[in-house]
């Protein structure tokens, strides 16, 4: 039987070990160029007046890239931006207060290859018609 010691260091090299291993360096999916791409942008009218805009981006017929966009009419007759949700920089992620705010990005998800980006399609959605349907002050 392993003295006290030894045990003790074993388990200290394990976890020193397991940390070199989990801070290893992973390459997150990031979209390729737009260029070559083809980009559908579908604006989705809601009866309160807001739309839900799905900006898609499809490589060889495969989704790489989706943005999805609750967006509500400003007194001044423009659009602005209340929450969305889109697969850039790597990550599945929200953005909280429509891009108004510093900091309002919040990572769901890493995402390391187009299939992640599809995966995370009805979720996202899902997210901001839900935040639509609790937060939309205006009438239906």
């Amino acid at each position: 039987m392993a003295r006290k010691g030894d045990r003790h260091r074993t388990a200290k090299q394990a976890k020193a070990q397991a940390a070199v291993v989990l801070a290893a360096p992973v390459d997150l999916y990031l979209a390729p160029s737009p260029h070559p791409m083809d980009v559908h942008e579908q604006p989705l009218q809601l009866p309160c007046g807001c739309r839900i805009i799905q900006r898609l981006q499809f490589e060889r017929k495969a989704l790489a890239y989706f943005a999805i966009v609750w967006v509500a009419r400003e007194p001044l007759g423009g659009w602005e931006e209340q929450y969305s949700c889109d697969t850039a920089h790597g990550y599945f992620h929200e953005h909280v207060h429509g891009h108004r705010r510093a900091r309002d990005r919040n990572d769901l998800r890493p995402l390391y290859t187009h299939v992640d980006v599809q995966e995370c399609y009805d979720e996202g959605y899902d997210l901001v018609q839900n935040r639509h349907d609790r937060d939309c002050r205006r009438e239906s």
